[in-house]
């Protein structure tokens, strides 16, 4: 968001620029004033005098107008109050237009996906407990075994983030750092406080249990 916005200041930055020299050359020529500066000019009471450096707009109502124009052109909102007249405006208007058909395509979109990922782990558990549900209703499990399914899944899913450990234990990974891994990863008996059930740590590979 921030890169989009610097963006439409560099752009309006542009179009003022564009504005306040066909200004200069109506002006000059004699020809009529129909920039987008002029019609600024005549829409707030504060029209331009030739003889006058200081008159027209003040700096403040021309960059927040330059800025609202490039943010609508970007957008693709374009509420036509602030539009391009003379040749140069518009071909300016035109590569605004492109420019914010690929900012949008890419900056949103990524919004999009960062906000998709944030909601995918939430969207796997209830897919996977939806799948725990239809076997057990297919299989007519008793109310008890039924309960306790259901919350050795959320159990052993707060344990590994629905992570298969299974897949991951025999991966290609697994066998590289398998051997690391025994040297730095040991279960022993110390006192009272003995590993004797695997199922403290769900999905642990039988090789990494050492009785």
């Amino acid at each position: 968001m921030c890169t989009f916005a610097l963006i439409a200041h560099w752009l309006a930055c542009i179009w003022y620029a564009i504005g306040n020299a066909e200004r200069t050359n109506s002006a000059r020529i004699g020809g009529m004033k129909i920039g987008w500066l002029d019609n600024l000019a005549e829409q707030i009471g504060k029209p331009y005098n030739d003889t006058d450096p200081a008159s027209g707009p003040s700096t403040k109502d021309k960059y927040v107008t330059a800025l609202y124009f490039t943010f609508s052109s970007l957008t693709s909102v374009g509420f036509g109050n602030v539009s391009p007249n003379t040749n140069p405006e518009k071909i300016f208007s035109i590569c605004i237009m492109l420019i914010g058909s690929l900012m949008y395509a890419s900056i949103f979109g990524n919004v999009s996906a960062i906000i998709q990922r944030l909601y995918s782990g939430t969207a796997r558990y209830h897919t996977q407990m939806l799948r725990v549900k239809e076997f057990i209703r297919f299989h007519q499990i008793p109310e008890g075994l039924r309960q306790r399914l259901e919350e050795y899944f959320q159990h052993a899913w707060s344990y590994t983030n629905g992570i298969d450990m299974n897949a991951v234990s025999h991966s290609q990974t697994h066998i590289h750092i398998q051997p690391n891994t025994h040297t730095s990863i040991r279960m022993r008996k110390t006192h009272t406080f003995i590993f004797t059930r695997k199922t403290h740590i769900p999905y642990l590979p039988p090789e990494f249990c050492h009785h």
